[in-house]
């Protein structure tokens, strides 16, 4: 008894951030099973309206069953981008945006994942990118000067900038990035409009403002920008001069960071909630991922299944901004697939994709969110919903007994890269404060090396 007391002691130790009291042992024991606040997430898409409280309650539990214990909703997504054709061959339900049973369907969301103890985020906005709605104005929108004036950001198809892809009724213009005051009212007219209607007893575990990548191109304009530049630099702005372009975007870059995530992590602080972010861009990009990263909470890389190549700018921009603001846990979407000419396939496998969450361990990640699972029909007999991205984690997927397995093993793999602090600069490596060194191999097993000099192999596969 006074043993196990002594492991248990150790291991509250060890969620407390106190190293020094480790045995190896405690170490062991806490591997073999990580304490709760190791958590491999997933995304949670709403797609074409087809959802309700009966599937809802069933997929959190299927979550928690499988020990996904960290749910991101994004509330209403399209399953094809408005300029694709998107009504052709699909089929849609009744949760309309902010219609009454996309209420219901909420409350039911968050009560239940406060029963069954899972944390929930959020996307800030319609959509998984970026931030907008139908309650932006043209003079709170997304802005770009021009030779024939001040114009609201379009895509090279010709469309305003909007959030998406996402259900018509929520589409609406991306919010202005370089205004906090514009970006806090977007912020109140969605999350805080949530946080208004469901009352605090039914979203217990309700922590997180979720950023997705960047994708809605850039923007120059914003309503101080003139008075902002002769702060700045001293002299007034000319939008024609080469050489004040150049100050121009630092300028931009800055206030992407500061007024943008800046003004999100904010306002979810007042309401005691925190950011997650992907500081980096699928299109082009007004910021510097690195001071933009440093003002979210939590950064996250992403990795695809279906790519050969390593996303490094995915990586460094996630590492980069995590070590550079002192956070010690680097997020990844993991196993993001998509093939764009036709659907994702559901062919995953725990053999296929450990090796690629391995070489992303190697490079500095150490926390998981599984890309994705896709709210499904409460009756099974209802066809399941299959977007044209993502790996199928859901319950309706081929592969669904196959889930606990890959969360053990992610979950082991976060454990041990989250101890301590990456030694001489190795993100493979990490050294706690008693000099414990653990060391991710080449082999994907834990070399740990204790101050006495003795060193075990740790096999994150161990299934006792």
């Amino acid at each position: 008894m006074k043993k196990l007391l002594t492991i248990l002691g150790t291991i509250l130790c060890l969620q407390l951030g106190v190293q020094a009291q480790n045995t190896p042992q405690a170490l062991w024991q806490s591997f073999i099973n990580p304490p709760d606040s190791i958590k491999v997430g997933c995304y949670y898409y709403w797609v074409n309206e087809r959802v309700d409280p009966k599937g809802v309650k069933a997929d959190l539990q299927y979550m928690k069953d499988n020990g996904i214990t960290l749910a991101f909703l994004a509330t209403d997504i399209r399953n094809r981008s408005r300029w694709d054709n998107p009504w052709e061959g699909q089929q849609f339900g009744k949760n309309k945006f902010q219609s009454r049973l996309w209420w219901k369907n909420l409350r039911t969301a968050l009560k239940t994942a406060g029963k069954l103890d899972i944390e929930m985020g959020i996307f800030n906005c319609p959509g998984w990118s970026q931030s907008g709605g139908p309650w932006i104005q043209p003079e709170e929108a997304m802005r770009n000067w021009t030779p024939d004036g001040i114009q609201v950001c379009q895509t090279q198809r010709g469309t305003d900038v909007i959030c998406g892809p996402c259900s018509e009724e929520a589409e609406g213009l991306e919010v202005d990035k370089l205004s906090k005051q514009h970006v806090q009212k977007h912020f109140e007219a969605f999350f805080g409009e949530i946080l208004r209607r469901i009352p605090a007893k039914n979203r217990k575990t309700l922590t997180t403002v979720v950023v997705d990548s960047w994708e809605r191109g850039k923007q120059n304009y914003t309503d101080s920008i003139f008075s902002l530049f002769q702060q700045r630099f001293g002299y007034p702005l000319n939008y024609e001069d080469e050489a004040c372009r150049k100050q121009l975007d630092q300028l931009i870059s800055d206030l992407v960071a500061s007024e943008y995530m800046g003004g999100l992590s904010e306002k979810a602080h007042q309401y005691g909630l925190h950011t997650w972010c992907e500081p980096y861009a699928h299109s082009p990009f007004p910021g510097n991922s690195i001071t933009y990263g440093c003002a979210a909470d939590e950064v996250s890389a992403e990795f695809w299944v279906n790519d050969r190549k390593f996303r490094k700018k995915e990586v460094d921009a996630a590492l980069g901004a995590a070590r550079r603001s002192g956070k010690n846990r680097v997020w990844a979407e993991s196993f993001t697939d998509g093939s764009w000419d036709k659907y994702a396939q559901d062919d995953w496998s725990f053999e296929k994709l450990k090796p690629i969450a391995d070489r992303y361990f190697h490079a500095g990640v150490n926390a998981t969110i599984l890309h994705v699972m896709i709210s499904q029909p409460g009756n099974d007999k209802d066809p399941a919903v299959r977007p044209w991205f993502g790996t199928y984690f859901d319950r309706r997927s081929q592969h669904a007994s196959d889930l606990k397995p890959l969360v053990s093993y992610l979950r082991r793999c976060n454990f041990m890269l989250q101890l301590g602090q990456p030694y001489n600069k190795a993100t493979d490596q990490r050294i706690m404060d008693d000099g414990t060194i653990i060391k991710f191999t080449a082999d994907s097993k834990f070399e740990v090396t204790f101050p006495d000099g003795h060193q075990e192999i740790w096999d994150p596969l161990y299934s006792n």
